[in-house]
C-alpha cells in the first residue's frame, strides 16, 4: 500500500522532492534489488524513450535546437520529458525494492488483506489474489524467457492461453494479517507527507 501511494506522490513531487526520494529508495537496494531493477529498465527503455520523445515534441516553448526551428523540440519538452522518466525509474526503483523484500506469498498476502473490504460489496478478494498470482507466474515465466523473437511473436505468446502446470493445480495457501497500529500509522503518516511535502 505504501508503494501504490509513493507511485502516485512522485508523479507529483518537484526535483527536489525527486533527488531526495530517489536517495531513500537507494538505502533499499542490495545487489539482488539492483539486478532486478535493471531487469525492470532494461523491459521499459522503449516505454522511456516515447516519453521523452513525446514530450520533446508536444510541449510548446524555446527550441532547443534553434536552427531546426518548430520542427526541432523544445527546451521545455526535454525538461519535461526527463522529469517524467525520471519518476518512472523512481517508481521501478521503489517496484524493485518491494518484489526482493518479499516473497510471491507475502506480497499476495498483502494484497489479500487489502482488498478484504471488497467482501462488503460482493466481491470475493480470494477469486482476485488468485488471478493476480496467476497472472504473475505467467509474466515471470515469459520474463525468463530470453529467446528472442519478433514483436509478432510476443503477442500471440501473450494472447495465448498459459499452460496450467501441476504445481499451479495446487492448493494457494496465504497467510492471513489484520490491521495493527503500526499499519494504520504508516497509512496516516504516508498521506500527510504526500500532502505536506510536493
Amino acid at each position: 500500500m505504501l508503494w501504490l501511494f509513493f507511485m502516485v506522490w512522485v508523479m507529483l513531487a518537484g526535483i527536489s522532492v525527486l533527488l531526495a526520494a530517489s536517495a531513500f529508495v537507494l538505502t533499499g537496494f542490495t545487489r539482488r534489488t539492483g539486478q532486478q531493477f535493471l531487469r525492470y529498465v532494461r523491459r521499459s527503455r522503449w516505454l522511456l524513450l516515447v516519453l521523452l520523445l513525446v514530450h520533446a515534441w508536444s510541449i510548446p516553448g524555446a527550441p532547443l535546437w534553434p536552427s531546426l526551428g518548430a520542427v526541432g523540440p523544445s527546451q521545455a519538452g526535454v525538461y519535461s520529458g526527463l522529469l517524467q522518466s525520471w519518476r518512472l525509474v523512481l517508481v521501478l526503483a521503489a517496484l524493485a525494492v518491494l518484489m526482493t523484500r518479499l516473497s510471491r506469498e507475502d506480497l499476495l498476502a498483502g494484497i489479500y488483506t487489502m482488498l478484504t473490504p471488497l467482501r462488503y460489496l460482493g466481491q470475493a478478494p480470494e477469486r482476485i489474489a488468485v488471478r493476480i498470482w496467476l497472472t504473475l507466474r505467467y509474466a515471470e515465466s515469459l520474463m525468463q524467457n530470453t529467446q528472442r523473437i519478433s514483436f509478432r511473436q510476443r503477442m500471440q505468446q501473450l494472447s495465448a492461453l498459459p499452460d496450467t502446470p501441476e504445481e499451479m493445480m495446487q492448493p494457494l495457501l496465504l497467510p492471513i494479517y489484520r490491521y495493527g497500529w503500526l499499519d494504520y500509522a504508516c497509512i496516516v503518516s504516508a498521506t500527510i507527507l504526500g500532502i505536506w511535502v510536493r
